[in-house]
């Protein structure tokens, strides 16, 4: 049957089905919260008691307002003084009357300040240029134009510690090489069959090189083979050296691998 055929069936009206909502959450803190909200104790804590009235907008704080004048005090200076020039004797000592107090100079600072101008050093003439007709002047020291950094003692020398870095590097290359002296490699004597292996080895290496040498086209006009046609002189020119060395000396002692 399918799904859009006509059905008896869905003519009957179906009953609905009640939703079934979750119960309601409730707080444990509910009846609590209740009550302390009931008992009104905090009312005020915040926002301060609601039959204080407060003071309209345009009465609002000012400059000054808050001074508080106090009242004028005077102070007794002659009893004071008094208090502080009593001497009491400790332990029925006799006041010593002769001792009298260090009196204070006066000082001259006018008289000071002649001194001083007299044993002052007059400062040197300054290098001044007039650079426009308006009468312009500047001085060169302090525009940075006078020649001061060459006149230093150490202008053009090499400084202290490049010098140190220079020793440093030459007593190390120095060691280095005193190290490599002292430890002489060890050498074996290569044995005349060993050598004429070798020496065979290397021309049949070298006639395979000349062979592929030949094999090179005549006219190079690119890049790969002129690439191609220096490797193969440069491997030719080196196997012709090993050959000839080994020709020339039929002595030969070889560094054995460590």
């Amino acid at each position: 049957m399918s799904k859009f055929q006509e059905n008896i069936k869905h003519l009957i009206p179906k009953p609905k089905t009640p939703v079934l909502k979750p119960p309601m959450y409730r707080s444990i803190y509910t009846e609590s919260v209740r009550r302390t909200y009931n008992s009104n104790n905090n009312c005020h804590k915040t926002m301060g008691y609601a039959e204080v009235e407060l003071d309209p907008p345009s009465q609002f704080l000012k400059k000054h307002t808050r001074k508080e004048m106090r009242p004028f005090v005077e102070i007794n200076k002659t009893k004071c003084c008094a208090r502080k020039s009593i001497q009491r004797p400790c332990d029925g000592a006799a006041i010593n009357t002769s001792k009298k107090l260090p009196t204070k100079t006066r000082k001259n600072i006018r008289q000071t300040n002649i001194i001083d101008v007299i044993k002052r050093v007059p400062p040197l003439p300054k290098h001044r240029v007039q650079d426009t007709r308006n009468g312009h002047i500047i001085v060169l020291n302090e525009a940075g134009l006078e020649p001061t950094y060459v006149s230093k003692k150490n202008y053009g020398k090499i400084p202290s510690y490049i010098v140190k870095m220079y020793k440093e590097k030459e007593m190390a290359q120095l060691m280095e090489t005193e190290r490599k002296l002292a430890v002489k490699p060890s050498l074996r004597y290569l044995p005349e069959a060993e050598r004429s292996e070798l020496l065979n080895g290397l021309k049949t290496n070298w006639a395979e090189l000349h062979k592929e040498f030949l094999l090179l086209p005549m006219l190079t006009d690119t890049v790969p083979k002129m690439k191609r046609k220096t490797m193969l002189e440069k491997q030719l020119n080196n196997l012709e050296k090993d050959i000839d060395l080994l020709e020339r000396n039929p002595s030969i002692y070889v560094c054995q691998d460590v």
